[in-house]
């Protein structure tokens, strides 16, 4: 029953009174000593939404799991419970007045909360709650980045690879030197580099082509060679039954809808051209796909996984492609073997990007890279616009003083442009490294939202 009045608990005491008295002094009768809160909510927020409370019986906590978005206090400092269910009465303050619904509180984190005091039918059981509300103090919408410890020297050869191989991200600047550090403790102190010796890789090796696929690492060199490992450190050549291999492209996850299971995918050159192939992780065998067309980017690959409306799992790529375009176009494939592309009108597309970077993240597509202006967004990967102001490269604040009639104007100048080749990874915490090799620089962002505590 909710307590919303003091005439209700008057009328209820008179009751029990009034039954008391009527009734032989021989018989003996128990009123209820529960004194717990069953039920618990606040008014809504923000057009028409309202929160989920947990109600912590141990504890006596009553707290909400989904934290309010930023800026709520406002709203909280007055703020309606609408609902509050217990076999008794509440009451409130030091000097434990009647609560009544009616009357707005202050659950502002300011506060820290309020507490009530629930008493039971039997006038003597009490219980106390303490009651909060959980507010972003962080917009989840925002993409913060930090600049990371710098690797220890430059990339020798001007090309270098980032790839995340169980708790580590590793940076490949050579054929022989690669540098980690660990990515299971997210804090920014701890982040060090240490320097890794690579054998089994030949000089001609395309570092650019490094990918991860079941947790192993695989490579192709210039002479057609495939390579793996399973460290990231010793590298062993493939059997590729005569194949040459061209490049590998990325891995096709296992998908229960489709019944498919795990493949590695890439790109082989026979009589000429090149033709797509794929092989789970337990065959030997490769299968072989289409002709690859020749506006499939085959250098500087870059891939994502998202699950498309019919809950089937895609792999997307972007890449540089051979031929001069007008847009950076991603490509998209469930089983590797068969690529197709996801052009759209001109007014839609994503502009050309040298060394493009593509990744399903936060809900949608994003494309980073070229002159790192700018980071283009998109819900289905087909119609592209410039992201939100909040999802942006690390800039710097430039106000721009306006005419004598004019106001200030407030713009945010990429720190990143100019910065030529780099490197992109993105790590289990959901963080975005970029690794320049213009200086060895790295830094490391993510959305806001990606980091809070997922209940």
């Amino acid at each position: 029953m909710r307590i919303k009045f003091l005439s209700v608990i008057l009328s209820f005491l008179l009751m029990s009174i009034a039954i008391s008295s009527c009734l032989d002094s021989d018989e003996n009768y128990e009123y209820s000593s529960d004194a717990t809160i069953r039920a618990f909510g606040i008014d809504s927020i923000t057009k028409g939404v309202y929160y989920k409370f947990t109600i912590d019986q141990l504890k006596r906590e009553i707290y909400n799991v989904d934290s309010l978005p930023m800026g709520a206090d406002s709203i909280l400092k007055r703020i309606l419970i609408d609902t509050l269910t217990v076999t008794g009465w509440v009451t409130s303050g030091l000097n434990d007045t009647i609560f009544n619904m009616n009357d707005s509180v202050d659950l502002s984190t300011e506060t820290g909360g309020i507490t009530l005091k629930v008493h039971a039918a039997d006038g003597i059981t009490t219980r106390e709650y303490k009651i909060w509300v959980n507010v972003h103090t962080q917009d989840p919408d925002s993409l913060i980045w930090r600049e990371m410890p710098s690797l220890p020297a430059s990339p020798a050869s001007g090309k270098q690879r980032s790839v995340v191989l169980n708790e580590d991200l590793l940076v490949y600047t050579s054929t022989t030197t690669a540098y980690r550090t660990s990515v299971s403790n997210p804090n920014f102190e701890s982040i060090q580099w240490g320097n890794l010796i690579i054998s089994g890789l030949p000089s001609d090796t395309k570092l650019t082509s490094i990918i991860n696929f079941n947790n192993r690492l695989y490579t192709t060199a210039e002479s057609g060679k495939a390579f793996y490992s399973d460290n990231g450190t010793n590298w062993e050549e493939m059997d590729m039954q005569g194949m040459y291999m061209v490049t590998f492209l990325a891995g096709i996850p296992a998908d229960e809808v489709t019944g498919s299971e795990n493949m590695l995918t890439g790109i082989f050159a026979k009589d000429g051209k090149n033709f797509f192939c794929a092989k789970s992780a337990g065959e030997t065998t490769w299968k072989e796909g289409e002709e690859v067309p020749s506006d499939f980017p085959l250098k500087e690959i870059y891939s994502t996984v998202f699950t498309n409306a019919s809950g089937i799992k895609q792999t997307v790529v972007v890449g540089n492609v051979e031929e001069t375009v007008e847009a950076t176009i991603p490509w998209f494939s469930k089983d590797g073997l068969v690529w197709a592309d996801m052009s759209t009108p001109t007014d839609f597309s994503c502009p050309a990007m040298k060394n493009p970077a593509i990744m399903y993240y936060g809900s949608q597509f994003h494309m980073m890279g070229g002159e790192f202006k700018t980071i283009y967004s998109s819900l289905a990967g087909i119609a592209w616009n410039e992201s939100a102001d909040k999802f942006r490269y690390a800039s710097e604040k430039v106000i721009i003083k306006g005419d004598e009639d004019e106001e200030e104007t407030i713009e945010y100048e990429s720190l990143f442009e100019g910065k030529g080749d780099y490197s992109l990874a993105i790590d289990k915490n959901h963080y975005i490294w970029i690794v320049w090799n213009q200086d060895g620089s790295v830094w490391r962002g993510r959305l806001n939202k990606l980091g809070f505590k997922q209940q």
